[in-house]
């Protein structure tokens, strides 16, 4: 009867001990940063203007008229005013537009780690009609805004800046007042490394 005992609790000892047994820990899988085709990239202090739909702007952000421009500009317009009024007093990147509605703009640091050149081809939201690449430009004693065809490039092992006053995400129509504190939820696409969600602060500068 004790042997039977014996054999009961050494039983019970080895079934506890199998319970309690550390298995290997499994390695966590990598944070989705965008990783494709050696690209790897990463977005940093994305933030877009502050601008209301209506009754004012925020930010600095005016709406000016434009005038027809040869050889360049958004759809081939101009702004009218004088690059220190434009450029100089605030405005979309310190640039006055009008193409109707409210218009506002995102800017981040856009870092490619990989070993492979990469593209940012397009972007999007809910928080505006139309979404569109630009950039600034000086041509013949103008600043003038363009959309950028084909996509902004993004070097292997470098990065570049959406600011105001160069690159940045166009935000075209919005469809809600942008105030400071809020939320924009973007949506970027770039050549190799996919879609990259991007979650922008609204600031007001």
């Amino acid at each position: 009867m004790n042997l039977y005992r014996v054999l009961f609790a050494l039983a019970g000892a080895l079934a506890l001990a199998a319970c309690t047994a550390t298995s290997p820990t499994t390695p966590a899988a990598p944070a989705n940063t965008g990783a494709t085709g050696g690209a790897t990239i990463q977005i940093s202090d994305p933030w877009a203007r502050a601008m209301k739909m209506e009754g004012g702007a925020m930010g600095g952000m005016e709406q000016p008229t434009m005038a027809p421009a040869s050889g360049g500009g958004y759809g081939g317009m101009e702004p009218t005013k004088a690059p220190e009024q434009g450029m100089g007093h605030g405005g979309h990147g310190g640039m006055d537009m009008d193409m109707g509605g409210a218009n506002s703009a995102a800017y981040m640091v856009i870092r490619n780690t990989g070993s492979e050149a990469d593209k940012l081809i397009a972007a999007s939201t809910d928080a505006a009609k139309t979404v569109e690449l630009h950039t600034v430009i000086e041509e013949g004693g103008m600043m003038r805004m363009r959309q950028v065809e084909g996509g902004i490039d993004i070097p292997a092992n470098g990065q570049v800046e959406l600011k105001p006053g160069g690159f940045h995400v166009m935000l075209i129509g919005l469809t809600r007042d942008l105030n400071a504190g809020d939320k924009v939820e973007l949506t970027l696409t770039f050549e190799k490394a996919g879609e990259i969600p991007v979650t922008a602060e609204v600031r007001q500068p």
